[in-house]
């Protein structure tokens, strides 16, 4: 399913692009709606898992960041790869990007099958850049949806600095993040 441009961090249509299990979406909403956990982000690790991926950290190719692979082993047949170079902030936005791949733009079938937008060498996988724009948008409305990066700003002065801390992302995460808000 591909999503319609939509205003920032619009979780309803976010939560279109699921599937109809209630269990499924009820976890996503819970994800979205609590940002928060005794004072902490919520953890994205523990919200891939529970969603049946299994995470794996590992070196990737200078400028990849994560990507989704089969597995047939993993609960719901993909892991996450994340570049094990990158900053905990930065891990936790691309896994939230690679559980966008995965409702937007992949076939759920047969995890040992061949899926087009898979290449095998892991050198090319989303070329496609309205794909990455709609992950990001996806990860963007898990994270900010439901009027939480606007009720972080207020409560925050606005500071990107703790409003980075408050989502566990990095600051540039915050600022793009911010400047959509802005723009609707």
């Amino acid at each position: 399913m591909q999503l319609r441009e939509y205003l920032p961090y619009d979780v309803r249509e976010a939560m279109r692009a699921l599937p109809a299990d209630g269990e499924l979406r009820h976890k996503v909403r819970n994800f979205t709606l609590n940002p928060r956990v005794d004072g902490r982000a919520r953890s994205v690790k523990a919200f891939a898992e529970d969603l049946g991926f299994a995470i794996v950290e590992r070196r990737l190719p200078r400028g990849m960041n994560g990507r989704l692979a089969r597995d047939p082993w993993s609960e719901n047949g993909f892991v996450i790869e994340v570049n094990s170079s990158l900053s905990i902030e930065a891990k936790r936005f691309t896994v939230l990007h690679e559980i966008a791949h995965y409702f937007l733009h992949t076939e759920h079938r047969d995890p040992l099958g061949w899926d087009e937008h898979f290449d095998p060498t892991g050198q090319t996988f989303y070329v496609d850049t309205q794909a990455e724009r709609e992950a990001n948008a996806f990860a963007e409305a898990l994270l900010f949806g439901g009027g939480q990066l606007a009720a972080a700003h207020g409560l925050l002065g606005g500071d990107i600095k703790k409003l980075a801390k408050y989502f566990g992302v990095t600051e540039p995460v915050v600022r793009i993040a911010l400047s959509k808000l802005q723009e609707n």
